[in-house]
């Protein structure tokens, strides 16, 4: 389920910048679609440094929206 919402987030037009959360409580923003890859298991996150980040899907906790008008809301993971 969490890979289908990172699936459409990444592809929405227009892309809109989010927030993952870990479940031990680091956090990755993402600005840009092509920086992310998501796969079957886990996700890969382009950094600033110009390195990847890797981690299973079922590390994070939620996800949240970085657009001002979601006024700070969560999607808790595996929420439609």
């Amino acid at each position: 389920m969490i890979r289908q919402q990172l699936e459409e987030l990444v592809g929405a037009e227009p892309f809109e910048p989010f927030r993952l959360k870990l479940v031990n409580g680091d956090y990755f923003d993402v600005f840009k679609p092509l920086g992310v890859a998501v796969q079957t298991e886990t996700v890969l996150l382009a950094t600033d440094d110009q390195n990847w980040v890797v981690f299973p899907l079922d590390k994070i906790n939620s996800i949240e929206s970085l657009i001002s008008d979601y006024h700070g809301q969560s999607i808790a993971a595996g929420e439609p």
